[in-house]
């Protein structure tokens, strides 16, 4: 029976109108799902399409159990592309309520595909996620998920369901003498208030907590009724006859029929699902111990027989496993293996349970079981129990036979941001025997990661030196292109993407996915060196082999260059599908600082359309790598700093690169695109006002673009130096500087930086409309709908009553003009701006001497 809740239905239909994520959050029997069958009628009633699931206590290793009643049968493929399909089956439905109940019970797959729904909301519909939990009981994982909903996710609303109030109680039980006291001792929670009603309808025995009176229900089932419910409650959430059959050899319907009769269980699609999770739990718990193992064995080897799944077997016998019984091994290592690369968590728990049933590191089987749930933990993004399991491992394995496990180990310490600890781990095998040209790649890759680029050259002359196939020599002559090209050394990359380029175009596909990286890294060395159809050319080769291969740091490396190399030409759309599929996956793989590159090289692409949201990912990004050190926390910093000055931050732009740079000449980043950073902190340093700074920025790119010869690098150092002649008012260098930097950047073919040096120097050139006009006009080609809403204002500023004073600020001098003329003092202008007072009054000072005014009054008739 339903009661009340008439503003938590309220919310849900107004949720539901817009789409979004809506929680529903309450203790345990307070009347979640009952609010949610209500709210689920009511919204087929309106038309919408009402999807259901949830998760089950003791089912929580069983992959995506959340979501395989609502999409029934889930689509088959790893977990990105059931993801994906599962996205695109609400599509289809819109609009659409999908309402997943007892999420704190639900399986990490299911969380991860949440989470995956809530990070790619769908922008036709409007779908509604209604995800019900108990908020104490929430973990850790499906806050995180929830947490994904963010300031520039999707609408989120979230109901908390409150006790009901003493008119509901009297409509749920009735009016009768004591329900004042039956409510206050209920304290509004329905369960337990219908609980105490029904003792009392009994003339039962003394007052009891809610699970008290739950157990004096179940004590007055005959022993036959307990038995069948029982059953039940091995069997699952959801059960038939002929389930019960399985395991007491008879279907036991009259039973089942008294049983639903109490209200204990009930029918629900053509089959019982208990009245309550707690109630399934009680009965459980209640069942002997022994008995329960054999009722688990039954349903095990019934399940064997009628030819079920490997995971529903895998489930029982995780429950009962025995050394006596040699098919219990088999089937928890048959279950993991089918489920390591698409339910990885899943295999976790079923290989855990196996681990009693092997001997110590000497047997084979042990070794085994223990490699894959080393691979599990890594594919579930469980990195440091990852790293634990194979440091387990290791000691037990000979020199010459431990290979894949120490590159394992190595790549998942990588992954964690421990470089030197990599790195000691693989000298250590070198200087115990261990051979192979992977070795030394591995640590050539580790060594310039922490910056020392001389190590990581002769690591790499030691990898070719030991490759002994096509595939080892390619992925070390790839490597070394990758070096000298991030070092700036255009003559030896040139000379090693040649080399590696021939070996990596003459694999077979076979030989390549086995070194995936010889095409990988020799995209990205190409990249840097600007070529950019060679390396589209060999990042769509390693996209296909990839893909299928399931491993999740390497899949994002391609994505993210397959977005760089899309986003240069100004293919926007393509830059940010592949940028949102590389944080997808790499949100899989568990590495923070891995996720946090990939989610700055999105947020690079996503700046031209979104800035809100390119701003929410950089910041979490660049929070993620604080005080990590090595090459991709740095680059993840600049591209995070680029973000933010698009959005009009100068400040945190500017000592987010100074301080990661080493300085003005930033000797600590990346050479190859040395010029680019520079011209970022240049505009940061104008963009504070700060043009001797600036100066210094501009100067120290033009020295490194002569020095690296590439003509878009030299571009952005052409466009930092015009917008510093602008700033010091040489207004015929600027446009001078200007134009060049148009040039280069158009023969690159890079139209969204065209568009951006024109909207930044516009003031400086002869024809500023003109410049807005086209800059706009690609704008608008390329879909960089931010540029072209600034160049569109620029616009109708320029088009206004003739020139303004106004115009002669820099732009934090109008930013603290126009925070004056509101009436805010010194003081509380510093704090918005977190600046001191002093250099607001040195901005104000000079304000005034531009536009002629002498006080904060005389403002507002100027600059408007």
């Amino acid at each position: 029976m339903f009661v009340g809740r008439v503003a938590e239905l309220t919310a849900l239909a107004e949720a539901a109108e817009q789409g979004g994520l809506a929680e529903v959050v309450g203790e345990p029997g307070i009347g979640k799902t009952r609010l949610l069958t209500e709210f689920a009628r009511r919204a087929e009633k309106r038309g919408l399409t009402v999807l259901r699931g949830r998760a089950t206590e003791y089912e929580r290793e069983m992959p995506y159990r959340a979501f395989e009643e609502a999409f029934d049968p889930l689509p088959d493929g790893d977990r990105l592309v059931l993801a994906r399909q599962v996205r695109g089956r609400l599509a289809a439905a819109a609009p659409a309520v999908l309402i997943l109940d007892d999420l704190h019970w639900a399986d990490p797959g299911s969380i991860e595909l949440l989470g995956y729904l809530i990070r790619r909301p769908l922008t036709a519909g409007p779908v509604l996620l209604v995800c019900a939990y108990r908020g104490r009981q929430g973990g850790v994982r499906l806050p995180a998920a929830l947490a994904e909903a963010g300031p520039a996710a999707v609408p989120h609303t979230r109901i908390e369901v409150p006790p009901l109030a003493l008119t509901d109680a009297e409509a749920l039980i009735g009016n009768r003498p004591g329900l004042r006291a039956l409510y206050a001792e209920s304290n509004g929670n329905p369960l337990y208030l219908e609980a105490l009603a029904a003792q009392e309808d009994r003339g039962s025995g003394d007052r009891h907590d809610l699970a008290g009176l739950l157990l004096g229900e179940i004590a007055q089932l005959s022993a036959t009724e307990l038995l069948v419910a029982q059953s039940a409650a091995v069997l699952g959430d959801e059960f038939t006859p002929d389930d019960i059959a399985m395991v007491l050899d008879s279907p036991h319907t009259e039973a089942l029929g008294r049983l639903a009769s109490r209200d204990l269980i009930r029918p629900d699609g053509g089959r019982f699902r208990f009245r309550h999770p707690l109630l399934r739990r009680l009965i459980y718990e209640k069942a002997d111990p022994a008995w329960r193992m054999g009722a688990h064995r039954v349903a095990a080897r019934e399940l064997t027989l009628l030819g079920a799944p490997v995971r529903e077997v895998a489930h029982h016998v995780s429950r009962t496993a025995s050394r006596h019984d040699p098919a219990d091994l088999r089937t928890l290592m048959n279950a993991a293996k089918d489920a390591v690369m698409t339910a990885p968590a899943a295999a976790i728990e079923w290989l855990t349970a196996a681990l009693p049933l092997v001997g110590d590191l000497t047997d084979p089987a042990s070794v085994e079981l223990r490699v894959l749930l080393a691979r599990a933990y890594t594919f579930d993004g469980r990195l440091e129990a990852a790293r634990a399991a194979m440091h387990e491992l290791l000691p037990h394995l000979p020199v010459g036979t431990r290979g894949a496990v120490v590159a394992a180990c190595a790549v998942v310490e990588r992954l964690l941001g421990r470089y030197q600890e990599a790195a000691s781990l693989l000298s250590a095998e070198v200087s115990q025997g261990g051979q192979g040209a992977w070795l030394h790649r591995e640590l050539a890759t580790l060594r310039l990661q922490m910056g020392d680029v001389g190590g990581a050259l002769a690591e790499v002359a030691e990898a070719i030196a030991a490759a002994d196939s096509p595939e080892e020599e390619a992925g070390a002559h790839s490597l070394l292109a990758f070096t000298a090209a991030y070092e700036g050394n255009p003559q030896a990359a040139g000379e090693a993407i040649a080399e590696a380029a021939a070996l990596a175009d003459g694999l077979s596909d076979a030989e390549a996915m086995r070194e995936l990286t010889c095409l990988t890294r020799l995209s990205w060395a190409e990249l840097f060196m600007e070529r950019y159809a060679d390396a589209e050319r060999h990042v769509r080769r390693a996209l296909t082999l990839a893909r299928p291969l399931g491993r999740s740091g390497i899949l994002a490396d391609v994505l993210t260059a397959a977005s760089q190399i899309c986003g240069h030409p100004g293919r926007l759309a393509e830059a940010i599908a592949f940028g949102q599929e590389a944080e997808d996956v790499a949100h899989q793989s568990g590495s923070p600082t891995l996720l946090a590159l990939v989610q700055a090289i999105h947020a690079e692409s996503l700046a031209y359309l979104d800035l809100t949201k390119a701003v929410h990912l950089a910041t979490r990004a660049s929070e993620s790598v604080a005080g990590v050190e090595g090459w991709w926390s740095a680059t993840t910093v600049c591209l995070s700093a680029q973000v933010l000055l698009a959005a009009g931050e100068p400040d945190r732009a500017r000592w987010m690169l100074l301080g990661i740079g080493g300085g003005v000449g930033m000797p600590q980043c990346q050479p190859g695109y040395r010029p680019m950073w520079l011209e970022t902190l240049t505009q940061a340093a104008l963009g504070c006002d700060e043009v001797a700074w600036a100066s210094a920025a501009a100067n120290a790119a033009l020295a490194a673009a002569d020095a690296l010869g590439l003509p878009a690098q030299r571009a952005f150092a052409l466009r930092a130096q015009s917008c510093v002649r602008a700033a010091e008012g040489d207004q015929h260098s600027a446009e001078a500087f200007a134009e060049q930097a148009i040039g280069l950047f158009g023969d690159a073919a890079m139209r969204p930086q065209v568009a951006r040096t024109l909207l930044m120097t516009a003031a400086c050139r002869t024809d500023p409309h003109h410049a807005l006009a086209t800059a706009k006009s690609i704008a608008l080609d390329i879909g960089a709908t931010v540029i072209a809403e600034e160049a569109e204002r620029e616009q109708r500023r320029l088009a206004a009553r003739g020139p303004r004073r106004g115009e002669l600020l820099t732009k934090r001098e109008r930013q603290i003009a126009e925070l004056a003329m509101t009436g805010m003092t010194s003081k509380e202008i510093a704090t918005k701006l977190m600046l001191s007072s002093r250099t607001v009054d040195d901005h104000l000072a000079r304000v005034y001497r531009k536009l002629g005014v002498s006080s904060r009054a005389a403002l507002a008739g100027v600059l408007h």
